[in-house]
């Protein structure tokens, strides 16, 4: 009896494993999942933007894998570093950002889930996918987050010193924050199984503190410290705001309050990993590129 019930058993079981893996040949072969890595410029905004927030040049790198579910639904996961970099020198003369003179930089890393919504219907097979695909993304993910900045001694040398450790504020701060990534782009389809993407994305972040500014000054230091020192750098600059210079303080407004947000741009290149893949040029029926030819597949 014992034998049967498992003999049963082994049936039902293959025969459920023949079924899905012929479902999953059809989801294979009608949708399409890829691959795709790139790099571009970023930007943030926050208390020591100034009107400069980006990066000098090319400043993220990122990897991802996408799955086309539905004719207008995608989803995908991407992780991604980043740099990040803000400056009060960039600010007005006179200003009181530029009597505050604070500065970060930072090198940072983020992972991310997105549904993605494309404006044009898919067409059934990725060899007859649309030259052009503009899309939307939303989502969510979390950001990890170390701003830093280089201080230079009496002696003219210079060591960078990670500010979350220090203090600088009267209230510390997580090393990470949770994200909405929102991305606006288009895909352009290159050949068979490689496209070159563009998108733009922003950042909402649940966190003011990705340039370390973001409260009050903290304080008092013991004279000399290098906690004071980066706290508050009022006296690295000539005295060109006489308020803003009496108002930096222990204990005074620091920075905004308000949550930091970045961006990127991307320029990605994406590969496709259809079922038939690794078959010869005959099983794929390949015939020239695609591009400016949406339909020059069978």
């Amino acid at each position: 009896m014992f034998k049967r019930i498992i003999l049963l058993s082994f049936l039902i079981v293959s025969a459920k494993l023949s079924h899905s893996q012929s479902f999953l040949g059809w989801q294979l072969h009608d949708r399409y999942f890829s691959i795709y890595a790139g790099t571009g410029w970023t930007g943030y905004i926050g208390d020591l933007a100034n009107g400069s927030p980006f990066t000098d040049g090319l400043s993220h790198y990122n990897v991802g894998i996408e799955a086309r579910l539905y004719s207008r639904i995608g989803a995908r996961v991407q992780f991604a570093q980043y740099k990040l970099e803000g400056s009060d020198e960039n600010a007005a003369d006179s200003s009181f950002n530029r009597q505050r003179n604070l500065s970060f930089h930072s090198k940072n890393l983020e992972w991310q889930v997105q549904g993605v919504y494309y404006f044009l219907k898919y067409r059934g097979k990725y060899h007859k996918r649309r030259t052009y695909e503009p899309y939307l993304a939303v989502g969510f993910g979390k950001t990890y987050y170390n701003p830093k900045a280089d201080h230079t001694d009496i002696n003219d040398i210079t060591t960078t010193y990670d500010l979350r450790s220090l203090g600088t504020e009267t209230e510390s701060y997580s090393n990470s924050s949770w994200i909405i990534p929102v991305n606006l782009g288009v895909k352009a389809a290159l050949n068979e199984f490689l496209n070159l993407s563009m998108d733009m994305g922003y950042r909402f972040t649940f966190t003011g503190h990705l340039d370390d500014v973001n409260g009050r000054f903290a304080g008092p230091f013991n004279d000399g410290s290098i906690e004071a020192s980066l706290s508050n750098r009022k006296d690295e600059v000539p005295e060109i705001n006489q308020a803003a210079y009496d108002s930096f303080v222990p204990g005074a407004k620091r920075g905004n309050g308000k949550n930091d947000g970045y961006f990127l741009i991307n320029l990605n290149i994406e590969l496709y990993l259809p079922q038939d893949l690794f078959k010869g040029k005959n099983g794929r029926r390949r015939k020239e590129k695609i591009l400016g030819k949406p339909s020059a597949y069978d």
